[in-house]
């Protein structure tokens, strides 16, 4: 297989997907949008980013011989102060899938009807009204639009992703034995992952996450 093919097809479709993503939303830290435009560019963002991380993934394995960890970084002791400096930092990409987490005890409250506003002097209790929120209503797209930038810079330089997996690596492989060394895919299928694909991205993540899971288990020979 042209392993290098391969990352150039799926990097080249994962920037018509930021494209088409910027031309919804706009690239303002103050956007503001409709939510249905909001909530369209979640659904394209999250598979998008999944398919990113996958391509990280395959790239460290296939350009192994070519990027190097770096040297580990001094640890740091005693206490240590974070100053907030001028400006924003800019957003860093994700190399970790979010985890699951299963909490069976925690069921959300259930509600039946709205509640009663009264107060000495009202001869009845008045109901308050609840608003449904519309399709149209204007939602700030700040956060998405950092997601958006992150996802710009990484898919920008993706040599420089795969040396920051390689630096996580190592740093696993010198970890304690009992240390907790979660994998940058979790398992089961990928965040964003939809069963029925009705966009181009899910069919981008369906075929990085199949090419991860390959170089995982069986490792390409590129030396």
């Amino acid at each position: 297989m042209d392993w290098t093919l391969a990352i150039d097809r799926n990097r080249d479709a994962l920037l018509r997907m930021l494209a088409l993503l910027l031309s919804m939303t706009g690239s303002g830290a103050g956007a503001v949008v409709p939510r249905y435009v909001y909530n369209e560019a979640l659904r394209i963002l999250r598979p998008a980013e999944s398919a990113f991380r996958r391509l990280i993934v395959i790239a460290a394995y296939v350009w192994r011989q070519k990027i190097r960890a770096g040297k580990p970084r001094p640890g740091l002791s005693g206490p240590v102060t974070v100053t907030r400096g001028e400006g924003e930092r800019a957003p860093v990409f994700a190399l970790f899938d979010r985890r699951k987490h299963f909490n069976f005890n925690n069921f959300p409250p259930v509600t039946r009807g709205n509640p009663r506003v009264w107060t000495p002097g009202m001869d009845y209790p008045v109901f308050e009204t609840k608003v449904v929120p519309t399709p149209y209503d204007p939602v700030s797209a700040a956060r998405l639009c950092r997601r958006l930038q992150a996802l710009q810079r990484a898919l920008g330089d993706l040599p420089a992703q795969a040396r920051r997996l390689a630096r996580w690596r190592a740093k696993r492989e010198r970890a304690a034995a009992d240390a907790v060394k979660y994998p940058p895919m979790r398992p089961g299928n990928p965040p964003g992952h939809r069963a029925r694909k009705w966009h181009e991205v899910d069919e981008i993540l369906s075929n990085c996450h199949a090419l991860a899971l390959y170089v995982l288990h069986d490792p390409p020979d590129t030396s």
